[in-house]
């Protein structure tokens, strides 16, 4: 059942591009808004969060048991795929890398910098001073995006089931949660400001949810690319602490990917070296994160066919 619910949402994510119409996130800013002003709740920073995450949480755990004792594996199904649909990470993420590279090969640095914001979202953006630190930047968060937005929802969900996916989410979604005036729903009351110990507190929860979702996603790297310089990056931050998800991510990606040919870069001879270069290094990242996500589901399809 497990394998037919990922595949059926996966099967969405490429007709939509991504969650589609299923991720509306208005209902949580008002509940966030609604457990806030709420004073014992918000003198208690961890009792605010955790009221905050794990009610919809247990909700939608209740809603699972209820469609199977009412309809059985059907139930499970219909219940299981909108949920993990809404579990996914936000936006197209194969249009703005392609969209990116386009503006990156035409030398269009605003642009592409313009285009790549929602990936940069939650990373010091003020840090792009000329292309080579955008390129940088982009890289980075490019692989954290593809990470939270598949990998870590999909090894939750394998953990704890749907319920364990939701809760990466919202808990993605709290840290996440200040929205400007014009993003969120009913105007300035549904805004409100996640500071202080609370943001600190969900911060380092979602640290913790990413510790081990990461590593495994650095040894499958290693197997599907290049395994020495890999495992090599694998190994020294294996019991990392202080390095936060996106930057381990990024030294095993580097470890995976090697050498880099511009030679392999789309665009051709009708950009710069450096230009062919940088944008032969984000394709080769995509082209590295589609055969890890084919590992785990043969992995994931193995363990059905012989662990039954």
């Amino acid at each position: 059942m497990a394998l037919l619910i990922v595949l059926l949402a996966l099967a969405l994510v490429q007709i939509w591009g991504s969650g589609g119409p299923l991720q509306r996130d208005g209902w949580f800013t008002r509940w966030r808004n609604a457990i806030g002003r709420r004073d014992y709740l918000s003198a208690r920073p961890g009792l605010q969060f955790g009221v905050t995450i794990l009610l919809p949480v247990l909700v939608a755990a209740a809603a699972l048991v209820m469609a199977e004792s009412l309809l059985g594996g059907l139930g499970v199904l219909l219940v299981s795929v909108p949920l993990l649909l809404y579990s996914f990470g936000r936006g197209n993420f194969n249009d703005s890398i392609s969209n990116y590279l386009r503006a990156w090969y035409q030398g269009d640095l605003e642009a592409a910098f313009l285009i790549a914001e929602p990936l940069l979202k939650g990373m010091d953006a003020g840090q792009v001073t000329d292309a080579r630190t955008l390129h940088q930047l982009v890289f980075r968060a490019a692989a954290y995006r593809a990470f939270e937005r598949l990998f870590a929802v999909l090894f939750w969900f394998l953990i704890a089931g749907v319920p364990g996916a939701l809760l990466y989410r919202l808990s993605q979604l709290y840290v996440q949660g200040d929205k400007p005036e014009s993003e969120a729903e009913g105007g300035p009351e549904a805004v409100s400001s996640i500071e202080g110990a609370d943001v600190q507190l969900a911060r380092q929860w979602l640290w913790l949810v990413e510790w081990v979702p990461v590593r495994v996603l650095g040894f499958t790297l290693a197997i599907v690319g290049n395994f020495a310089g890999c495992y090599r990056a694998w190994r020294e931050h294996l019991t990392c602490k202080q390095s936060g998800s996106a930057e381990v991510l990024e030294y095993y990606l580097e470890g995976a990917l090697g050498g880099i040919d511009a030679s392999e870069c789309s665009a051709g001879a009708a950009v710069s070296e450096g230009q062919r270069v940088c944008g032969a290094e984000v394709e080769a990242l995509q082209a590295l994160l589609a055969r890890a996500l084919l590992m785990w589901l043969t992995v994931l399809a193995l363990y059905v066919i012989f662990g039954s």
